[in-house]
């Protein structure tokens, strides 16, 4: 066999070591979701990793509208968009606009609803710069960007005043810079620092901003409209891409596009709008009924729910003094344990108490940054919350047993 890579065989032990704790690539042994509890080895356990913040895959009109579209235009529809689309998109995209406030292109996910997007908008002469902890669909389609001659720079994780310097060198150079990053980051749950993004994109009239909110959807903004929008409704120079799974709770994602030039680019010649296939019917059908209950009152009640949640973490995760461990204003939450290992063996000490979690390592995170992630949905009780906390408390000591207290010291700070 051919040498493997060093990121190769490093991710491969990386991911062993997981299936060795049974932490990774599991299939459950639920003959139905009820989306509180998974089963595994015939135990059942609290989902700690789900990432339907509000609970909506379980909505009965979620449901029934899946079943309507199946019922009316089958289980799909094997066309490309580029010369048909199925009769429920005109619905839902129209839906969309409304929650969003801009011009809308649904996308067959979120990825290619990049990979379509960034080649178009992004041409020789421009440059990019990139939040490291941007999702890592976003890096990979700024790649396919990277390789057609525009520079990629990757710039340490929300340091605006990094930003702002390497802004004012590279406009000398390039026609547009362009600054790929997340609303809310997929690990760490951190918010990206947006009213200060808005106030660099007044100053600097080459720059560009290109948002990732797939996390910060539904779950927060009127409309559910997402972290971003809600911070900074769309301006000139400026691109959101969401998602229609997570917290939407439905299939497919979605581009905001400030005019109807930009839309029309990348629907026209965006690749994957050309050759891959479209959101099938199941999922309009649903993707419509969740747009029915984000264009209601109903969300905001749904957003008050989780919002309470995430209150009630924080203060459980201040009680109990975790180190490693920051207050998040998201449904995501990390606590920093150091190396992989370490982390591994606290997700499994969790998993063997009836928690299951996301230990999370490289090359979702540096490896002295490992550590436990885990998100809350309206699906999980304030006594389950507690509960979890309450675990990881207990079971520290036995993971710092595993290294100095030197070293944990280190690794936290770091």
């Amino acid at each position: 066999m051919q040498t493997l890579p060093n990121w190769v065989t490093t991710i491969d032990q990386i991911v062993g070591t997981g299936l060795s704790h049974g932490l990774v690539q599991r299939t459950t042994e639920d003959e139905a979701f009820n989306g509180r509890t998974i089963c595994l080895n015939g135990k059942h356990v609290l989902n700690f990793a789900l990432c339907s913040y509000l609970g909506l895959e379980q909505d009965p009109r979620l449901k029934q509208g899946t079943i309507d579209a199946v019922n009316r235009y089958g289980t799909q529809f094997a066309l490309s968009r580029a010369y048909m689309s199925a009769t429920p998109y005109a619905e839902l995209e129209a839906q969309l606009e409304r929650i969003f406030g801009g011009h809308v292109l649904a996308t067959p996910t979120t990825t290619l609803g990049h990979i379509a997007a960034l080649p178009v908008l992004i041409q020789k002469g421009d440059a990019i710069i990139i939040d490291q902890m941007a999702h890592n669909s976003m890096q990979t389609a700024a790649k396919l960007v990277q390789a057609e001659g525009v520079p990629v720079e990757t710039l340490l994780h929300c340091n605006l005043e990094l930003l702002e310097e390497r802004i004012n060198i590279l406009s000398k150079y390039y026609r547009h810079v362009w600054y790929l990053t997340d609303g809310i980051y997929s690990m760490f749950g951190d918010r990206a620092p947006v009213n200060e993004l808005g106030r660099l994109l007044s100053l600097y009239e080459q720059l560009h901003l290109y948002f990732d909110d797939a996390h910060g959807m539904s779950w927060i903004g009127e409309h559910g409209r997402g972290f971003v929008l809600d911070s900074l409704a769309i301006q000139e120079r400026m691109v959101v891409a969401t998602s229609l799974c997570k917290a939407y709770a439905a299939g497919g994602g979605a581009l905001i596009f400030p005019n109807a030039q930009m839309h029309r680019y990348v629907k026209n010649c965006g690749g994957p709008m050309i050759f891959s296939g479209p959101i099938q019917p199941p999922m309009l059908g649903a993707a419509i009924a969740s747009a029915h209950i984000h264009l209601s009152s109903e969300i905001n009640y749904l957003q008050l729910e989780l919002q309470d949640r995430i209150e009630f973490c924080n203060r459980m995760l201040n009680a109990y003094e975790i180190p490693g461990t920051c207050s998040s204003q998201s449904p995501i939450f990390y606590v920093k344990l150091g190396l992989p290992h370490i982390a591994g063996n606290m997700a499994k000490y969790l998993l063997d108490d009836g928690f299951y979690t996301n230990h999370a390592t490289y090359p979702a995170v540096s490896r002295r940054k490992s550590g436990i992630r885990f998100t809350l949905t309206r699906h999980l009780s304030f006594e389950d919350i507690h509960g979890l906390v309450e675990a990881i408390a207990r079971n520290l000591p036995k993971v710092l047993e595993t290294k100095s207290c030197k070293e944990m010291e280190r690794c936290i700070l770091l």
